[in-house]
């Protein structure tokens, strides 16, 4: 169970911080698809969150911690992992820990509802959408607490992310033009961005080469570094190149440059 360690005020506020601190690092370094870094950061923002005495914010290091396992192939201890995270989050003692925990314990469901669905478990995977999809609605509204983006448009595009791992092309493009990622919270142009990812993915799986540009192409407009910087983009690419006949896909060698990406 989690538990919240004895210490001084000043003490857990600094492991508090130092927790919030690792955990963007994580992020970061998760999206950048290194691994190596994803879980030194990662285990260093769950030992710090420990100390700090604050439930939630183990539950997201944790969160962290279980991306950067599924980052480096450990799949199944990733999964154990969010399990037993959300199994162990405390009941909230007040308004702010109760949305802090909900948004929390809501992300990890949508991250438990995706590595499903990477396992191949499709019916798991709408399982855990539907259980996220009440407590977001009951948030009234998006937000953005310790960093998670938990709300109804963030489950939409978790929603988005499981039919292309399940391999279901339809059901993306239709989730994806009914997405209206404008009700986001203006700092999450990360979370805006993935929808033309996913889209793309979706698109190169279906050998539809140059509608997977041209959604690469929009997640780069919104947020310039969204292509270059993310793992999962870069081998959509290195797939595209590799199937490229020439002049057949305008703007995917100067994506590519630009992404570094090399056929």
């Amino acid at each position: 169970m989690i538990t919240e360690l004895n210490a001084q005020p000043d003490s857990t506020r600094a492991l508090a911080q130092n927790a919030c601190g690792y955990v963007a690092a994580a992020k970061l370094a998760t999206k950048l698809g290194s691994g190596s870094l994803a879980w030194l950061a990662a285990d260093r923002a769950n030992s710090a969150a420990l100390g700090s005495g604050k439930p939630e914010l183990v539950g997201i290091a944790r969160y962290q911690v279980a991306c950067a396992l599924l980052l480096n192939g450990h799949l199944d201890d990733a999964q154990n992992l969010v399990e037993e995270t959300m199994e162990d989050l405390p009941a909230a003692n007040t308004v702010d820990d109760e949305r802090a925990r909900v948004s929390v314990r809501g992300a990890l469901l949508l991250l438990a509802a995706v590595m499903a669905a990477r396992s191949g478990a499709g019916q798991n995977a709408r399982e855990l959408l539907r259980r996220a999809r009440g407590p977001a609605g009951d948030l009234e509204g998006e937000g953005n607490a310790l960093w998670t983006g938990f709300g109804p448009t963030n489950v939409a595009i978790h929603e988005l992310s499981v039919a292309v791992h399940l391999g279901d092309a339809k059901t993306a493009y239709e989730l994806g033009s009914a997405i209206d990622t404008d009700r986001l919270p203006d700092v999450l142009i990360g979370r805006r961005s993935q929808v033309h990812l996913d889209l793309g993915r979706a698109a190169m799986r279906a050998a539809d080469d140059g509608l997977a540009v041209l959604h690469l192409l929009e997640a780069e407009r919104v947020a310039k570094q969204a292509v270059s910087r993310n793992a999962s983009a870069r081998d959509t690419i290195r797939v595209l190149l590799g199937r490229e006949r020439h002049n057949a896909t305008p703007g995917l060698r100067a994506l590519a440059l630009r992404a570094g990406v090399h056929a």
